[in-house]
């Protein structure tokens, strides 16, 4: 086969693993924000469970606090009807204590209640806690190869690229920028395969003499029709 032509498919071959190489790693960052996404969507409710039993427990110490008050109004009420030394400093002291008492028991009745939903919440968040972490987990793993695989990915382009300087930098200035023209025109698809008397590209047909030219490899001949360099691949004989 002629070297040049030898040559370009080769480059043909190192710049579509480089495509596809810096289109992995360019996708990881876009795969990973879908995943958690979509995990972030998954567990809105669960998210949303937690957050009421964090406001219930709050309201909860509010509640307790403002009961503590309450109790502690109630008990200098009774001290001061037990100081009272007339008939109005007893009256007052009387109406305060059953206004007191009664905002305890209101507060404690609300307190009860809270304690009762804390108490359904914490169920409904330990029931779903190990399916959350589960998958957790697997989004992480999963995330941990991805990224596993783009420093992969990454060394191997760090290997390949200056295989292919060395490789264009190997090839007439005609032949070169043939190929790049190409390139950028057929969205990184210089060359061709010919096979079956037809351009496998733009499945245009050709002529039988053009063909049996291609299948020698001893020119660079180009698609009528598409314009791209074609070749033939010997199928390996496998016994």
């Amino acid at each position: 086969m002629n070297t040049e032509l030898s040559q370009l498919i080769s480059l043909q071959h190192l710049d579509i693993e480089i495509k596809r190489l810096n289109q992995e790693i360019a996708s990881v960052p876009a795969r990973q924000q879908e995943i958690e996404d979509r995990f972030a969507d998954s567990v809105k409710e669960f998210l949303n469970l937690k957050q009421q039993l964090a406001d219930a427990e709050t309201e909860k110490r509010r509640l307790e606090s403002n009961l503590e008050l309450e109790q502690q109004k109630h008990q200098k009420f009774k001290n001061d009807l037990m100081k009272a030394t007339n008939e109005k400093e007893y009256t007052t002291a009387v109406r305060e204590i059953d206004v007191a008492r009664k905002a305890v028991s209101s507060l404690e009745t609300d307190i009860l209640k809270l304690m009762e939903r804390i108490e359904t919440l914490e169920k409904q968040v330990k029931q779903r806690s190990p399916e959350i972490e589960s998958r957790r987990i697997e989004i992480d793993e999963q995330i941990s190869r991805w990224s596993e695989a783009a420093i992969s990915d990454q060394q191997r382009l760090e290997h390949l690229l200056p295989q292919r300087i060395r490789l264009i930098e190997s090839l007439s200035p005609d032949a070169r920028g043939n190929y790049e023209r190409l390139s950028k025109m057929r969205s990184g698809f210089a060359l061709a395969e010919a096979r079956d008397y037809s351009c496998q590209a733009c499945r245009m047909k050709i002529r039988p003499q053009v063909f049996n030219d291609i299948r020698r490899g001893e020119s660079i001949i180009t698609c009528e029709s598409c314009g791209r360099i074609l070749y033939f691949r010997v199928e390996e004989v496998t016994t």
